[in-house]
């Protein structure tokens, strides 16, 4: 989108394909009983045409029953990082036996211990269950008992999904040595469940000495192992998950309408920006929107949003266990949160003319409960649906449009008595305006008005006559800020013998047009609609009479 709604129009008016209407070559005016006139152009926008091409990927003119055209841009914000909120690493574990007893053989002997640890995430969160979606249990056992050792370690608290029955890895070592074994964490899950809250789990050794006739036992012999819970991905996990920050998003939107030109003096009056996430985590997420801002598209002239809405915290659903709905893992949550006027500074925000709205949104994780129950998946994820939406309800002030149009190769109008512009418009817009023209040569150097005080050839009064031409009249508006009858204005702006000379040279003429919302004498807030039907019409002419001898 290079232009929109009201802006359009006189960038359009005086740049677009229908200019050429007012372009001409070498014209030579030839007089007609010592008067002359002759337009150099006309032309009459509708606001529905030029809005109509106004569109591009992220963004679209909307039209209500009322014919007011709203401003939708569009984008998303996605995240997908369930690391920041649990990440749990190899789970390492090193044990012993604490008693070997005194033996003599023949014989057998049993050792029969327990071993408690805890299987901790990176930021101690407080687990439930685990359920793997690949990884490796895998035990190294070292012994220095002279017999023959048969062992089997019980994970007690990581169980077959299906069968509940849990993993148990079993070896034998002769004489001493070592023997490792490993089984696939693949099907299986760990449940931890602990009154203290500290993800302990169990692990269970059962072991079997049997000597021979020649072989004993001291009691100073050792059984030691090396447990690790190696190379997990993880299906899903549930526990409580506390209070962490993350990045829900750092995208920005480029706003076109402002990215042409600098533009400034421009309000609007109810602009709201809407997030419509989508949270499939087993957690609610505070949404912290403190670094919402606009920029000059470069990072400078930061306007950062404030109000209402960065003090509450507004808050995601999750897709949780606490919730009434939804209860299945990996079921959408959908949360809608909208900034407006109500809760934000945005109209002041977008008056400043931001090229760009940067959304570097972050987030905490249960930000109302440090008790509520969690879940999360590898897919989990949070979409938002971004959508700025600006109705045309407007205020200008001194709000400056240019423009330009061809006189080819100049105006020859030589045996001229005397001249002058003429300026006609009617206008549906619901705005005052004036005019100021400047007539420039081929290097776009002013030949008049010349509005350098210090130029020798600058005059006062020629300025005043080109600048400020009171000729668009703002047209009736009721009390909802619409147009009910448009309004008409002409202007002359008589030229001097010099200046008619000057036009010989010209090349073109700026327009520039400068728009204020009319005055309330109740309200200073007023806003003003812009309908798709407005039109605006302007017909540039000039006349004069000739000093002929009849």
């Amino acid at each position: 989108m290079k232009k929109f709604v009201f802006i359009v129009i006189s960038a359009s008016l005086f740049a677009s394909c229908n200019i050429g209407e007012l372009e001409f070559d070498n014209l030579e005016v030839t007089p007609i009983s010592g008067v002359f006139s002759f337009p150099l152009g006309e032309a009459t926008y509708v606001m529905r045409d030029l809005v109509g091409n106004q569109t591009g990927d992220s963004l679209s003119f909307q039209e209500d029953s009322t014919s007011l055209f709203t401003l939708l841009y569009y984008d998303t914000i996605s995240y997908s990082a369930p690391n920041d909120i649990v990440q749990i690493d190899d789970i390492n574990y090193s044990g012993s036996v604490s008693n070997i007893p005194i033996a003599v053989g023949p014989g057998t002997v049993n050792l029969i211990e327990s071993f408690q640890t805890n299987y901790d995430p990176q930021k101690s969160e407080e687990l439930d269950s685990i359920f793997y979606e690949s990884g490796d249990l895998s035990i190294t056992t070292t012994s220095t008992i002279a017999g023959d050792l048969s062992y089997t370690f019980t994970l007690t608290n990581t169980t077959n999904i299906n069968t509940g029955i849990p993993i148990s890895l079993t070896g034998n070592i002769s004489g001493g040595g070592t023997d490792m074994q490993t089984r696939s964490l693949i099907g299986h899950k760990t449940v931890l469940v602990d009154p203290s809250g500290s993800n302990v789990f169990s692990i269970d050794l059962n072991a079997v000495v049997t000597l021979n006739a020649a072989q004993s036992l001291t009691g100073t012999e050792t059984l030691s192992f090396d447990l690790t819970y190696g190379n997990q991905t993880f299906g899903l996990i549930y526990g409580k998950f506390g209070r962490d920050t993350i990045q829900v998003g750092n995208q920005s939107i480029e706003i076109d309408f402002f990215t042409q030109s600098e533009r400034s003096g421009i309000t609007f009056g109810n602009p709201s920006i809407s997030f419509d996430f989508r949270n499939t985590f087993g957690v609610p997420i505070g949404v912290d929107f403190a670094g919402l801002y606009g920029d000059d598209g470069a990072g400078g002239n930061q306007v950062f949003l404030t109000g209402s809405i960065i003090n509450d915290d507004p808050v995601i659903e999750g897709s949780g266990l606490d919730t009434p709905t939804p209860t299945t893992p990996g079921e959408t949550a959908q949360t809608i949160i909208e900034i407006n006027r109500g809760n934000s500074n945005l109209v002041n925000l977008l008056s400043q003319s931001p090229e760009r709205l940067v959304f570097d949104v972050s987030g905490i994780s249960n930000p109302e409960s440090l008790t509520e129950a969690n879940y999360l998946q590898p897919t989990s994820s949070i979409t938002a649906f971004v959508t700025l939406e600006v109705p045309m309800e407007v205020q200008l002030e001194d709000y400056e449009e240019s423009g330009s149009f061809g006189l080819g190769d100049g105006l020859d109008l030589s045996n001229v008595d005397s001249a002058f512009i003429r300026l006609v418009t009617n206008n549906e817009l619901p705005f005052n305006g004036t005019i100021n023209l400047e007539v420039q040569d081929a290097d776009s150097v002013a030949l008049f008005p010349i509005s350098d005080t210090s130029d020798p050839q600058f005059d006062q009064e020629q300025l005043d006559r080109f600048t400020n031409i009171p000729v668009i009249k703002a047209p009736l508006i009721n009390v909802n800020g619409e147009v009910t009858d448009p309004s008409g204005a002409t202007e002359d702006i008589s030229l001097t013998q010099a200046e008619v000379d000057l036009l010989a040279g010209a090349s073109h003429v700026i327009i520039t047009m400068v728009l204020n919302t009319p005055v309330s004498q109740t309200s200073r807030d007023i806003y003003v609609k812009i309908l798709a039907d407005y039109t605006l019409s302007l017909k540039v002419g000039i006349g004069g009479k000739f000093n002929l001898e009849l």
